[in-house]
């Protein structure tokens, strides 16, 4: 709750004159039964038509103006709450950006987006609705028991027997329900991880024909989420209902007690109506209470899951002094220091990647290779700062990574990863993510070096071309070669590419590196492919995390049997 009254600041000033409009309105709607009453016993019973017509303008006016004063309480409600939230997603979406890898893999996809739509949606629902009914209801009931007291004090104490009951009934139902609601939203995030890597693997499901298994996944996770939220219902279900049950024993009571009063003459008719208006009130304002406290567990449940985003630390950024790259002298561009690397990014778990070194030189061509998760795309997001290493040190340009700015970093330092993917809009558009000043000379430039220019040009639209999201519209081939054109615009100092020609024929990944020895760039190939890397200056074989060979492909295929074995493997 407190880093919700950090978002309500802003809005003082609603904050103030909602609820006292809203309290304005409340105070005339609790002037009606009296009115009324005054019209019954006195216009009524004396048969004065003008009487009645007076007080009949008299609620007409007073209803009218709560009318206004509701409508300025729902209106400062509604500017608060919508305020809130769009404060609250922007900051959430703000706080998500600066994640590294390790706590995006620690949430995941499917709950942050829950906690950005959803949890967001229920906080505003709740600000909306405490603005206008917090200070109302609480007045209303109070009111309502004050002038039911003033009218006739003996029967209004019933009340006093209905309140106690109402409020053990609140107390248990908010005991059995908070821990199911926190659960319900942890389950939400199941159904939705499913329903995501459903439409995002679609083709894959297909292609398999694993539709009826995929959907019974997903009906049991549905279920489940299905069974907490009916337990939730069951115990709502019965809350209405008891407290309408103990209410109208109550009316009925005053009904009773009422009649008697007026037949012994203490009380009028007029009053008894009053009354029953008054316990019509109190009822309402109970029910909506009821609701308000339901609202409230959601809303602390929600409340908590989005504090859980914002107490987080991201594990990697920025120093407060975090250098600049310009003028920084050194030997080589990249270095690995006994490099130790474990996903868990802690120093318990046992490391994946092991006293690792190796340097690589400006101008030069490194080629890595090794076999499925030997480490290669490991060492690509470690270069990058992805994430940090456990042990050892990476330096880039002679500066360990941490003390470098993360703007710098990646301005200098250029990645394709191995699962490519562009964003919907225009070729343009997807071009100049790494440079938004790109002109289309220099797009036109990358497109060519990529060899994608040739495919590009014979579009009608050319770089106004439609890409839609992930890049569907697109072969394989021709959506690695537009991720590559992407990020040699600007030329960085160091390009990766990280098993980015696997769906290149032969003849175009030739060409495609014969073209990247142009650029005035120090390149590291990433791949499986021996014929790939077999010109590189330098070629690092890996093998679970380790270097087991360091040279030049002659030498390799006499020193290193991890690699003869890819290379024979490949060319026989």
């Amino acid at each position: 709750m407190k880093m919700l009254k950090n978002y309500l600041k802003k809005y003082k000033w609603y904050i103030f004159v909602g609820p006292f409009f809203k309290l304005l309105g409340t105070i005339l709607e609790l002037c009606n039964p009296i009115i009324v009453a005054k019209i019954v016993d006195v216009g009524v019973e004396n048969d004065d038509v003008d009487y009645i017509i007076t007080w009949g303008i008299v609620i007409l006016i007073v209803n009218v103006v709560g009318f206004l004063f509701n409508l300025i309480s729902q209106k400062c409600a509604s500017l608060t709450s919508t305020g809130v939230a769009t404060s609250l997603r922007k900051d959430l979406f703000k706080k998500v950006s600066e994640f590294s890898h390790k706590e995006l893999d620690q949430f995941g996809t499917a709950s942050l987006v829950n906690r950005i739509i959803n949890d967001v949606n229920q906080v505003e629902n709740a600000v909306g609705l405490s603005m206008r009914l917090l200070i109302r209801i609480p007045f209303l009931l109070l009111g309502a028991f004050v002038i039911s007291l003033i009218i006739n004090a003996k029967i209004s104490l019933v009340f006093l027997i209905l309140i106690p009951i109402i409020c053990v009934i609140l107390w248990i139902y908010t005991k059995k329900t908070t821990p199911h609601y926190k659960v319900m939203r942890e389950k939400l995030d199941t159904v939705g991880k499913i329903t995501q890597e459903n439409l995002k693997g679609t083709r894959v499901i297909r292609a398999f024909n694993k539709q009826e298994d995929e959907e019974k996944r997903f009906n049991l996770a549905s279920a489940d989420y299905t069974k907490t939220s009916i337990k939730i219902s069951k115990i709502s279900a019965l809350l209405s209902p008891l407290m309408l049950l103990f209410v109208n024993i109550v009316t009925i009571a005053i009904l009773m007690l009422g009649g008697w009063q007026v037949n012994i003459g203490n009380m009028q008719q007029g009053e008894i109506l009053a009354l029953i208006d008054y316990v019509t009130m109190i009822t309402l304002s109970l029910l909506i209470m009821s609701q308000l406290i339901i609202m409230v567990v959601r809303t602390n449940a929600s409340l908590y899951r989005i504090n859980q985003v914002f107490s987080v630390i991201p594990n990697i950024q920025d120093k407060p002094d975090a250098l600049e790259t310009k003028n920084l002298k050194y030997d080589a561009i990249m270095e690995f220091k006994n490099v130790s690397f474990n996903y868990a990014c802690d120093k318990e778990t046992p490391s994946f990647i092991k006293n690792l070194s190796f340097s690589i030189y400006p101008h030069q061509t490194i080629g890595i290779i090794g076999g499925t998760g030997s480490g290669k795309t490991t060492i690509a997001n470690l270069m990058a700062r992805f994430y940090d290493v456990v042990q050892g040190e990476v330096l880039f340009k002679g500066v360990n990574v941490k003390d470098i700015s993360l703007k710098c970093l990646r301005r200098d330092l250029s990645v394709v990863q191995q699962r490519s993917s562009l964003f919907k809009g225009t070729v343009r558009e997807n071009m100049q993510l790494r440079d938004a000043n790109a002109t289309d000379e220099e797009i036109k430039e990358s497109l060519k070096i990529s060899q994608a220019y040739d495919f590009v040009s014979k579009w009608r639209d050319g770089l106004d071309h439609q890409i839609l999201a992930g890049g569907k519209n697109v072969s394989g081939g021709q959506l690695q070669r537009l991720t590559i054109a992407r990020a040699i615009v600007n030329k960085p100092d160091l390009l990766i590419l990280d098993d980015s020609n696997s769906a290149l024929d032969f003849l175009t990944d030739s060409k495609l590196r014969k073209s990247l020895k142009k650029l005035d760039t120090t390149l590291v190939l990433i791949s499986q492919r021996a014929t790939s890397v077999q010109n590189a200056d330098l070629i690092i074989v890996l093998d679970n995390g380790n270097v087991v060979g360091m040279g030049k492909h002659k030498d390799l295929l006499k020193t290193c049997e991890v690699y003869l074995e890819i290379y024979q493997s490949q060319t026989r």
